[in-house]
Order: C-alpha cells, then structure tokens, then sequence
C-alpha cells in the first residue's frame, strides 16, 4: 500500500499509535462493570441518522436569460436569441417565474436531484443536464463574474437533494430470512458484525467489541463479558487482529481467538455454519483465510450507496481511501495511512485532563470506551475552524445513565476541544504528524485515478467508517476539496445515514445478486484464490 511517499513510518511509532490494552487501571473503575455502557455503545439502531448536510441548499434567486427558442436550444444557442426570465432554487428544484420576483406560483420547475451541471465560464453558460428525467436546461448569466459563481454554487448544492433515496435502507426487525443460507461475519479493528442473509436489507443482528481476555484457566472469553471487572483482572486482553508495528500496519491474526468471536456469532443467531455459505469481511488482513466468498470491502461499502464508481473514504482507527471505477479498485491510487479515531481521541483526552482534573488515565480499555462515549456526544469537524474559535462552544456529557461507582467522575465539561480535537484531519501537524491533509490525501488518491475518470469521483465521494460520523465533517471535506480541484470540476461528498454499517450492508446486497454463486470460494479452488491475494490491495 502507497504509504511511504505520503508520510514517514518512523512518525508513527509511537506509544500514541499503539493500543495498550493491559495498561494500568485508574482505582476509581477497577471494579466497575461497563455493561451499560458498551451496550449503548453498540447499539443497533434503525433510526436514520440526521445529517446537516443533506439539508444545507444554498439558494438563489434573480434573472438569468434563457434561449429564445425553448423547443430548439442548440440553434437558439448558436444564435445567440436570448430572453430574460426569473429563476429561483428551493428544496431542490429550479423554478422560474412571468413576473419579476418569486411567489407561489412558478410558471415551470424541474428537479435538480441527481442532475449534473456543465459550467461553461468563458461564455457565462450554466448547463442543467437531467438525469431521470433526460431534460436540458440552458442558463446564461450575465457579468460580474462572482454573480456566475454564485449560481454555480446553488445548483450544485441543489443537484444532490435527496441522494439518500438511491442508499440502501434497513428494514426493521422482523425480517424475513432469505432462502440462501449465507452468513456474514465482518471482523473489525475494534468491532465485530454477524448477522444471516434477510430477503429485505438489515442491520447486523450481532454487534459488539472485538476484544477478548485470556483468562489464567485458558477459557477466552469475547465481547463485553471480556470487560467486566471479574474477568478483565483475572487474564490478558487481547484483540482477534492486533498490530505488531503502525508505522508498516503489521498484523497478527490469533486464531484461538477469532474462532471463539465466530461461535460466539453462530451460538447467538442460533446457525450451524457448516450449512452456510460465509462471507468474511476484514479490511486490515490482506489474506483472507475464512471464507467461502470474497468481496473487496470499499467495493462492498459503495454498494451500500448502491453505487459502483466513487471515492471510498473509510475513516476508523486507520484512514483508507480508495477510487474504485465499474466495481475495480485503482490499485495505484489507493492510500492508507495508521491514524484516524484513535489520534482523535487521544487528542480529546489531553484536553480533558487539563480541564477537568479527571481521576482517569484514559488509558485501559474500560477507561478508553468511556473517552469514546464523551468524542461521540461532543466532537465535531468545524466548517470554518477560525469562526469556530470565536464561539462559546461548551458542553457537558454525563454518565450518570451508566450506573458509575461513587467515587468516578460523572461529567466532563467539554470546551473548544470538542472541534480541535478533530481538526487534526485537516491539519495533521496538530497531532504532530508529518502529513497531507484528508482533503489532499482525497484529491491525491483521485488524481492518481485515470483521467477520464477523475470528474466522476470528485462528484462521487463516499464516506463510511465510525469517525465519518463525525458532525461536519462532510461538509469541511467537501468544502475543502473545492478549493484543490479546477473550477470546471464539482465535488460532492455523500453520506448514508447507515454508513456505520455500510459494508455489511454490501455484503448482503451482493449475497442476495445472481452472481454471488460465481463468486465463492470452494475447497477446490482456495489454493489458487490465495496465491491470486498474495500481491492484492485490499
């Protein structure tokens, strides 16, 4: 993986990269159980998730001139017949008027959701291409040049309105199971998904922490039992994957470990794996031992936005980002780096032990997943950071639902630190890393991208992972991106309100295809499927 070019190893071999497991416990939350609290965590929620950005239009109203001739706008165009009309951009459409003003009553409108706009600067032009509904909308508009962008900018905005119809939405439970026995086991850095094939789209039905303790009889023990005060100081906490070196992303799978996650998975959903097909999803080992079919994860993530052709930006403990055109990753173009939510995080807990005085290190298990609950109630990616700076952004987060022993701390009082936190995506050298911004990682990955397919993933930027949860983070990406790329080119960053879970909701939609069967791996044919992952990206 391209890593080397874009930053030094060495920069990430720190103790701040590493995960320290068996650290010392604060006193406070030795005998606590965090139960409640992983189990709020690792919630499964059906409830789509609101996102600013989907709702922030710019708008526009004014006059701008149109051809002569409505029902031949190429020759109109040529012969330069032009008339003025007043136009307007609301909730997603483009609406124009008899009069000279906007009221109630437009005379015509059409929907600028999914269109795509051809800006001809040089001759004022502003092209509204339908998708759809296969419709051509000429606008011209007159000088001064700021005025051109403006309108740009609106119809822009406008052209993704409701996007989200195109994503893949769970049902909720009950869902019928589907007749193809498949079963799905995604392992991640810090999570574990499971779940078996339904006829409509669904949520993993098992999700928890992919941690594990190996206790002083032998018995390994996963999940959030594995975290409870009898268990975590009676052994060694382990992870499935764990890394043996950031700075060259060096793995070890334990083996003894991922087999207990897995029957803890088919134990719950009640299954005899040995009567499904398994799709195993893992976006850190780059051979994949367990399975009986294979997909590539950023190519399963964009089938969750049911998409084939975009920019995957997967943003977890490690930041992935990956073109993928007509399902085929660019192998070329894609770059990963060793930091993400951990840096996030770590960044957040400097601030809190200077503000707060806390009783906890934050730095055992137990202590980092109440660190993770405070970033997730308090964190956001600041649109304009210096504007930021400026406003009283204070909150406090209590945990006072999670049943804490009398003597731990309840509330944090979080100030600036809730957008500084995050900034380092943008800024790295605010985590003291040597290294390119996202958004010039993003147009970097793009850029190495064949030519005749960069203007497609500007436009098709796809965001998955936990800290794309981030609020704000879609739009300072976007907004930042704009001013890296030529100004002939638009780029969009989309967010599913489901991108938590968005490859194994890809993994389910390809099982359900007709060319899933073609897909899987026999016993015959897992010897030369492994030699073929040997030099594989992801």
């Amino acid at each position: 993986m391209p890593v080397g070019e874009r930053s030094s190893p060495a920069q990430f071999a720190k103790e701040e990269f590493m995960e320290q497991l068996n650290a010392e416990e604060s006193p406070t939350c030795a005998h606590w159980n965090p139960r409640l609290l992983i189990n709020k965590l690792y919630e499964v929620s059906y409830e789509p998730r609101k996102e600013s950005k989907l709702n922030r239009f710019v708008n526009m109203e004014g006059h701008l001139e149109v051809p002569v001739d409505d029902d031949n706008v190429i020759a109109a165009e040529l012969q330069k017949k032009w008339t003025q009309k007043y136009f307007r951009t609301k909730e997603g459409r483009l609406q124009w008027f008899a009069s000279h003003f906007a009221d109630e009553h437009p005379v015509g409108e059409v929907s600028l959701s999914g269109c795509e706009i051809e800006a001809r600067k040089d001759e004022g032009l502003l092209i509204v291409n339908g998708d759809k509904e296969n419709f051509k909308v000429i606008l011209k508009v007159s000088p001064p040049g700021n005025i051109y962008d403006k309108w740009r900018r609106a119809l822009n905005s406008h052209t993704g309105s409701k996007y989200t119809d195109a994503f893949m939405h769970p049902i909720s439970p009950p869902v019928q199971l589907s007749t193809k026995p498949v079963f799905i086991f995604e392992l991640g850095s810090c999570s574990i998904r499971a779940g078996v094939l339904t006829k409509e789209p669904s949520l993993p039905q098992c999700f928890f922490p992919s941690i594990a303790v190996k206790k002083k009889d032998g018995s390994i023990i996963v999940g959030i039992d594995a975290l409870s005060p009898e268990n975590r100081h009676d052994g060694e906490l382990v992870r499935p994957i764990q890394p043996t070196d950031p700075a060259f992303e060096r793995l070890v799978l334990d083996e003894d470990v991922l087999k207990c996650c897995l029957e803890k998975c088919t134990q719950h959903l009640r299954v005899d794996p040995t009567k499904y097909r398994v799709i195993f999803l893992n976006s850190l080992l780059q051979i994949k031992i367990f399975i009986s079919a294979v997909f590539s994860h950023p190519s399963l993530i964009l089938h969750a936005y049911d998409v084939t052709t975009g920019a995957v930006v997967d943003i977890g403990d490690k930041l992935s980002i990956v073109p993928v055109v007509d399902g085929y990753i660019v192998e070329n173009a894609v770059i990963t780096l060793p930091y993400g939510a951990l840096q996030i995080a770590n960044a957040l807990k400097k601030k809190l032990l200077e503000a707060n005085m806390s009783p906890y290190s934050f730095k055992s298990p137990v202590e980092r997943l109440i660190l993770r609950y405070v970033m997730e109630q308090s964190c956001y990616v600041s649109v304009d950071f210096e504007q930021e700076r400026k406003q009283d952004v204070d909150l406090t987060v209590s945990l006072d639902e999670f049943q804490l022993l009398p003597e731990m701390a309840s509330t944090f009082k979080v100030d600036s630190a809730r957008f500084t936190a995050p900034e380092g995506l943008f800024k790295p050298k605010r985590w003291d890393l040597d290294s390119k911004g996202l958004h010039e990682l993003v147009n970097e990955a793009i850029q190495l991208s064949p030519i005749d397919n960069r203007k497609t993933l500007f436009r098709n930027i796809y965001l998955a992972g936990g800290a794309s949860l981030l609020p704000g983070l879609a739009e300072r990406l976007e907004a930042e991106i704009s001013t890296l790329v030529p100004c002939h080119f638009y780029s969009r960053v989309h967010v599913s309100p489901w991108r938590y879970h968005a490859a194994y909701l890809g993994a389910q939609e390809l099982a359900s295809s007709v060319q899933f069967e073609d897909r899987c791996i026999t016993k015959e044919k897992l010897p030369s499927f492994l030699d073929s992952l040997q030099n594989a990206t992801f």
